[in-house]
């Protein structure tokens, strides 16, 4: 066997391990990803409420509010970093 073929099986077997919860589950994903996506819409709203008196505000869309949901706080801090500075 040649190295390109055991470092597709190894990428295919490393996919698998790492969302390999989620392949007999479907349902159990979604709620996962509603779970997290709510807590980040929370996260965000609360942030956002703390902050209105300073001007500075972060979006509400989906992409902040997953990413958010997924990272918690770290995620709130980077993205006030990236909005500042980029």
């Amino acid at each position: 066997m040649s190295f390109e073929v055991l470092l597709v099986y190894f990428a295919l077997l490393l996919i698998i391990a790492v969302g390999g919860r989620y392949l007999f589950s479907p349902f159990r994903f979604a709620v996962d990803l509603l779970l997290k996506g709510g807590g980040g819409f929370l996260l965000l709203i609360l942030f956002n409420l703390l902050t209105r008196f300073t001007g500075y505000a972060l979006p509400l869309n989906i992409y902040t509010v997953l990413y958010c949901g997924f990272l918690g706080l770290p995620g709130v801090i980077s993205l006030c970093f990236l909005q500042t500075w980029l």
